[in-house]
């Protein structure tokens, strides 16, 4: 049986409508990319204003040691020195187990001679990461070089959280029951398999594997192999 996943918006989906034109009233230097992406694993829609932060992004989404993220919060107000300052980072990365990484994405640069110590007392990242540190949380720096080795594992979760956004808000109770079942009766199976299971809703299995995958309970060869009838899954030891 086969769903079709395009139909009208109903009242709950309002919420996840996002608001294209603030992003655009933003500098030039920052219009140049504007991604509008369904997160599954904070089940809502984000705006994100440039390349790194999207790609950046989409990889956490499968990393199982993240609970969740915020892109771009808000400016948060500290006070340094007797003066307050308002700090603003790229993201905060929320970890199973209560830890806090707050982000910024930059390109890389190799910074050539010292820097007196008044300019890099002052410097921003300097500013944030004492702030992060008085809140507990770790300062991260994330570059283009984070990047480098992951682009088939970046292609990878790009079509895993379709799968999932395509199939949110329909029962996959069926699909899970089997998918369950399938690798009980054996250490592992590949998608195709699954995906040739009599009676089942293609999309919803699909689904259901990438949901299984995102939560760490099954795994599969993400880093050198695109996700296909050959991807081999196994169940992960709780």
């Amino acid at each position: 049986m086969e769903h079709s996943f395009f139909s009208l918006p109903v009242q709950t989906d309002l919420a996840r409508r996002v608001a294209p034109f603030d992003s655009l009233q933003q500098p030039a230097a920052n219009r140049s990319s504007i991604w509008f992406f369904d997160s599954p694993k904070n089940d809502t829609r984000l705006t994100i204003n440039t390349n790194l932060a999207f790609m950046h992004s989409v990889l956490l989404e499968g990393d199982v040691s993240v609970a969740g993220y915020d892109i771009h919060p808000p400016p948060r107000s500290f006070d340094s020195n007797g003066k307050e300052i308002q700090i603003k980072v790229d993201a905060i990365v929320y970890r199973h187990g209560g830890g806090v990484e707050w982000w910024n994405f930059r390109w890389n640069q190799k910074r050539s001679g010292k820097r007196k110590a008044h300019a890099a007392e002052h410097d921003p990242e300097n500013v944030s990461e004492c702030a992060a540190h008085k809140t507990g949380a770790t300062y991260v720096v994330k570059t283009e070089r984070d990047l480098l080795g992951k682009e088939i594992l970046f292609d990878n979760w790009l079509t895993l959280c379709a799968a999932i956004t395509r199939c949110r808000g329909h029962f996959l109770g069926r699909e899970a029951e089997e998918f369950a079942r399938r690798l009980s009766l054996q250490h592992s199976v590949t998608l195709g398999n699954l995906l040739a299971i009599p009676k089942i809703d293609v999309a919803l299995m699909l689904a259901v594997v990438a949901t299984s995958l995102q939560r760490g309970t099954t795994r599969t060869n993400l880093h050198s192999q695109l996700v296909g009838p050959m991807s081999l899954l196994s169940r992960v030891a709780s």
